[in-house]
This record gives structure tokens, C-alpha cells and sequence, in this order.
């Protein structure tokens, strides 16, 4: 067989210029939306960092207000502030706020968040309601129904809600969810004593996530 029946048996393309293009620019969009859909998932937090780093401003972000409720918060026990990935995470410690196993705040726990919640409330941000609790397990029965730590979670974060409504924010702009022990703020893992104890309180909080 000759080069030139070698030619003959080759399959034969078009190479229609129009189909070209079209697969260019099909290849385009969807770099395109794959960018947007990356986008999407930047965590508001890490954002506005960015984004005051580039413009050299802070004014009307959370880094502002992060930096704001820091001062606020200063010498105020129970309470800290923190500018995460997600927004700004107030933590309040549940031992100020209730008695244990008990949803139901104490009287004047909350008067240290009075000008935190001022604060807070003068934005247009949403507030997502953590209950937290620690690792040990709860479960008892009350009146026919189960109580664990995620009831006692949610049941807590339930409660610093009523308490933000009633200070004003609009219930489109709030969020409640009980996490129980699967988000703790310090690992209890290989700790025992007294080492343990410090852990576990610091795990038992309500989390107001700013974002």
C-alpha cells in the first residue's frame, strides 16, 4: 500500500469555522460561571478583610465593627470577639447567661450586652444564634419530652433571640441553630482535670455570628 491509498482511507473533516468558534465560546462561559461560582463561596469575613486591605479603609465593614464591639466588649467577662473567615463571632459564656441545664436567661445577665446590641442593631447585617454545649452527655425526660444537648442548644440560642427581637432587630435578619458539642471552641481531646474542666466551659457559649 502507497502513500497515496494511505490518503484516500483517512476519514475526511470539515472543520466548519462557525462550530469552532461556538466551542470557543462555549469554553469561555464556562470558565465564566465556574469563576462566579467560586466567588459565591468567599466567606463575607475573609471578604471585607480583603477588601479593606486593598482600599485602605475600614469604614462600614466588619473589620470596623469587629474592631468597635472589641471595645465594647474589654473587660466585660464572659465575652469575646473575634473578625473569623465567616464574620464577626461574639461569644458569650453560658454560665453568665444561664443556670445549668436551664434555657431560661438569668435576670440581668444581659445588661453587659446592652451597648453591644446597640451597636450590632445599627447595621444591616444578618445574626446567626449559635447554642453550643459541651461534650458530657445530657439527656433526661421533662413532662414526656426529651431533652439533650441539642434541645439545650437550641433552646438557648431560642432564648438570646426573643432577646434580640425585643431590642429591635427585624426577624429577617436573625437565624437560630443548636450545634450541641459538634463545634467546639477548644478540643477536649487527650485533656483531663482541671485542664478538661477549662475546656468544657469554654465550649458551653452562645454565638452571635454577625455576617
Amino acid at each position: 500500500m502507497n502513500l497515496k491509498q494511505l490518503e484516500d482511507m483517512a476519514p475526511k473533516h470539515s472543520g466548519n469555522p462557525f462550530y469552532i468558534s461556538f466551542s470557543d465560546l462555549l469554553l469561555l462561559m464556562l470558565v465564566f460561571f465556574v469563576l462566579i461560582v467560586g466567588m459565591s463561596k468567599v466567606d463575607i469575613g475573609s471578604f471585607e478583610q480583603l477588601r479593606a486591605g486593598v482600599t485602605g479603609s475600614t469604614k462600614g465593614t466588619l473589620v470596623e465593627l469587629a474592631d468597635r464591639l472589641k471595645k465594647l466588649a474589654r473587660n466585660q467577662p464572659g465575652i469575646s470577639v473575634e473578625l473569623a473567615a465567616d464574620g464577626v463571632r461574639l461569644d458569650l459564656d453560658s454560665r453568665a447567661l444561664f443556670d445549668t441545664g436551664s434555657a431560661e436567661l438569668r435576670f440581668n445577665a444581659v445588661e453587659p450586652l446592652r451597648p453591644i446590641l446597640a451597636e450590632i442593631l445599627k447595621t444591616r447585617y444578618f445574626i446567626d444564634v449559635e447554642g453550643h454545649s459541651d461534650d458530657r452527655n445530657f439527656f433526661r425526660r421533662v413532662a414526656g419530652a426529651i431533652e439533650s444537648n441539642w434541645s439545650l442548644s437550641g433552646d438557648r440560642a431560642a432564648s438570646v433571640l426573643h432577646l434580640l427581637l425585643e431590642y429591635g432587630f427585624q426577624r429577617s435578619r436573625l437565624r437560630i441553630v443548636g450545634y450541641a458539642a459538634t463545634h467546639p471552641r477548644v478540643t477536649v481531646h487527650g485533656k483531663t482535670g482541671q485542664d478538661l474542666d477549662d475546656a468544657r466551659r469554654q465550649n458551653r457559649r452562645v454565638t452571635l455570628l454577625v455576617r
